[in-house]
């Protein structure tokens, strides 16, 4: 294990207790995905058996956890119905369903998998957790909320939204009707389910492959050594460190009292912000606007502020690692993952 993952669950293990887990059977779905491979690497501490399913082999910074640990992993593809139903014969007491995709160019040209894996495939686990109560947590977005026009705060309760474009449709629609149907299942058999909203995470793990905004940025500062932008900017999302993140999700499915969460850091920062920061913390890269249509992205810019008061309020939670920290622990992550000098 490197040393900034290591630092990480350290500073995990040290804000939650996992003694619940231990030697428990947890399924997680989506075993290569951001949230399952640290979620995997910390429940490694609790002496539990885990099963961890993907599409596709180990890879990224799974892979060289997977290669030191006893997980049990299956590569299956969950739109075949009778394999993955075949898998949920055997009891698990914890189920994390991340097999959802969190980047919008899967979404496109991925309809009917996004539209699969966000309610049938939640369906079968919620219809296990009924035989067995399995505690289960399904990862939704903040992608369900309507972006406010006043740049408002959103709570659990603000106003869902419908998507902008095609694909993002799709997803947010997909998400709001699995998130219906963990309501039903609540409150006709009152299973242990939680839904979480993360908003903008970030962290180890995202390398120069993924197309997300921080590590494009970073990927730009580092090896093109100028940090180029598709338009000002303005956009403002709410940033959240990915050990914090997954602290209050292992939090949320042990004893959450709630059904919806939202998950979500504590800084409401600009596209702009974000890459002034990569450039403080790179020898001052200097930034430069190429204006550009995007495809997966609003034509205006858009503020998205979304607060986690309940997770807070309930789980009071005692300390978070800062924007600027978080930052430079994924540049450095990344200097080490790409062997940059």
């Amino acid at each position: 294990m490197d040393k900034i993952l290591k630092e990480d669950c350290d500073y995990i293990l040290k804000h939650t207790n996992i003694k619940k887990f231990k030697n428990s059977k947890i399924l997680i779905l989506g075993g290569n995905g951001f949230f399952a491979t640290y979620i995997q690497v910390v429940l490694g501490f609790a002496q539990c058996k885990i099963t961890s399913v993907s599409l596709n082999k180990p890879k990224g910074l799974f892979k060289q956890i997977y290669k030191k640990s006893k997980i049990n992993f299956i590569q299956m593809d969950l739109n075949n119905e009778k394999k993955f139903k075949d898998l949920l014969k055997k009891k698990f007491d914890f189920i994390f369903h991340c097999a959802t995709y969190g980047q919008p160019k899967k979404w496109s040209g991925n309809e009917w998998g996004t539209i699969n894996l966000n309610i049938n495939i939640l369906k079968f686990i919620l219809d296990h957790s009924v035989k067995y109560k399995s505690k289960i947590l399904f990862l939704s977005s903040a992608s369900v909320y309507a972006i406010p026009s006043n740049g408002k705060v959103i709570e659990e309760g603000s106003e869902l939204g419908v998507g902008n474009f095609f694909n993002e449709i799709i997803y947010a629609n997909s998400k709001i009707i699995g998130e219906k149907l963990c309501e039903l299942y609540k409150k006709k058999h009152n299973i242990p389910v939680y839904i979480v909203r993360p908003a903008h995470t970030y962290g180890p793990g995202q390398d120069f492959q993924d197309p997300r905004v921080m590590p494009q940025l970073i990927k730009r500062a580092l090896i093109e050594k100028k940090i180029y932008m598709f338009d000002k900017g303005k956009t403002v999302r709410t940033w959240g460190y990915i050990s914090d993140v997954i602290i209050m999700l292992l939090n949320i499915i042990q004893s959450g009292k709630s059904l919806t969460y939202n998950v979500a850091g504590k800084d409401h920062l600009s596209i702009f912000k974000v890459a002034q920061t990569i450039s403080k913390l790179t020898k001052n890269i200097p930034i430069k606007i190429i204006n550009k249509n995007l495809k997966f992205t609003n034509s205006k810019p858009t503020i998205l502020k979304v607060s986690s008061s309940k997770y807070i309020k309930e789980f009071k939670p005692k300390e978070n690692i800062s924007f600027e920290s978080g930052v430079n622990k994924l540049i450095n992550w990344n200097k080490g993952w790409q062997e940059i000098k």
